[in-house]
């Protein structure tokens, strides 16, 4: 029968491993996210007409920028 011996360094960096791979997937759905909401913004402000953009100060031109930053540019 063979023993196995783990060092205590392997065995402490498992859970930062973990840590650092959970934070990765949290990030990548976030962003994820955070593109289904600009898209979202994008597909209402284009059917918006040009009289109702006016009024939240906006113009077609203004579309793209106001979809990316999530507010009225």
């Amino acid at each position: 029968m063979t023993t196995i011996t783990l060092n205590g360094t392997r065995q402490a960096s498992a859970p930062a491993a973990w840590a650092g791979l959970v934070a990765s997937v949290s990030e990548f759905f976030a962003g994820i996210r955070d593109g289904q909401d600009m898209e979202t913004r994008y597909r209402e402000l284009s059917r918006m007409s040009q009289p109702d953009l006016a009024k939240i100060g906006l113009n077609r031109s203004d579309i793209y920028r106001a979809a990316l930053l999530g507010r009225p540019v």
